[in-house]
């Protein structure tokens, strides 16, 4: 288990998300880092369907990864965590009369992997919507 550190990079003035991101790759293969292929993170939401006491419904983040394509993680808002099975997806379909997708609301990071030296780097350009959002990079010191 490394360390691992996920920020947002701002746009360059003047310049595209794509172009933007275009140039941190070209300054990541200047430094020497080889490229390794690609890999996506998206994340639903879903809002519970009743209220309990009055309170309002919190909201629950099933993401996925394509570095553990067997599993998922479901985050309830200010809550615990869950591991699951990548097949978690079918029972939310199940469940939807208490949980709905939030239309509309999925959010995806898709880009390049990098490695470094001791250091496995990610760049990816975050959407919502079809819509450029903006640029993830996660560095990770690199364990074998």
């Amino acid at each position: 288990m490394g360390v691992t550190c996920v920020c947002q990079v701002p746009v360059a003035e003047g310049k595209s998300v794509q172009q933007t991101v275009d140039m941190v790759h070209k300054k990541l293969e200047q430094l020497g880092a080889v490229k390794q292929g690609s890999f996506c993170v998206d994340c639903e939401t879903y809002h519970a369907t009743g209220t309990v006491s009055g309170q309002p419904s919190k909201l629950l983040y099933v993401m996925h990864n394509s570095e553990t394509p067997l599993s998922c993680l479901a985050l309830f808002e200010n809550g615990p965590c869950l591991v699951a099975d990548a097949n978690f997806d079918v029972l939310m379909v199940k469940l939807k009369s208490h949980f709905q997708n939030a239309k509309g609301h999925k959010v995806e990071c898709r880009g390049s992997r990098y490695r470094y030296c001791d250091f496995l780097i990610k760049v990816g350009t975050v959407t919502m919507s079809s819509s450029a959002r903006g640029i993830s990079v996660e560095v990770r010191a690199y364990c074998q």
